[in-house]
């Protein structure tokens, strides 16, 4: 029960509410004359979805998965509680593992002498989590701002 499907099933519905919210607040912002534009022109609703709107709206839809996945990477609890805490990596969902957020929670829960090697350890593993996630902020920003359609 205690392992990386379930800790993964879980997050997925813990980001699934954002991403969609935001993914339809992307897809609403999409003026409604290119909507009647393509219906005038004969297009069916199917295809004013997938050729009008989806891609007029992708650099927000964009931005909702990158904010959902960047929340899920900060998620320490659930995943603390649901995958295990076993310190290994492996591609079968079912094995207990721990990421890195739950790393730095269980270990800085307990008594950590100052000046450790456990204790370096949490400051490394932070600063790694903040460069991945710096760079899945720049890929995003890139992405957005390369796809962006201004009206």
């Amino acid at each position: 029960v205690f392992n990386a499907l379930s800790a993964g099933l879980v997050m997925g519905f813990m980001v699934l509410p954002t991403i969609a919210s935001v993914s339809e607040d992307a897809m609403s912002a999409v003026p409604a004359g290119l909507r009647e534009g393509a219906f005038g022109l004969g297009a069916s609703r199917m295809q004013v979805s997938t050729r009008v709107v989806f891609p007029a709206a992708l650099s927000g839809i964009v931005a909702a998965v990158v904010l959902g996945v960047s929340r899920a990477i900060g998620e320490t609890m659930i995943v603390l509680v649901a995958a295990g805490l076993e310190p290994n990596l492996t591609l079968d969902p079912r094995e207990s593992v721990e990421t890195m957020t739950t790393f730095i929670g269980a270990t800085a829960g307990g008594d950590i002498p100052t000046g450790s090697l456990k204790y370096q350890t949490i400051f490394a593993v932070g600063t790694a989590l903040f460069f991945i996630t710096l760079v899945m902020n720049a890929i995003a920003i890139r992405f957005v701002r390369r796809y962006r359609q201004i009206y």
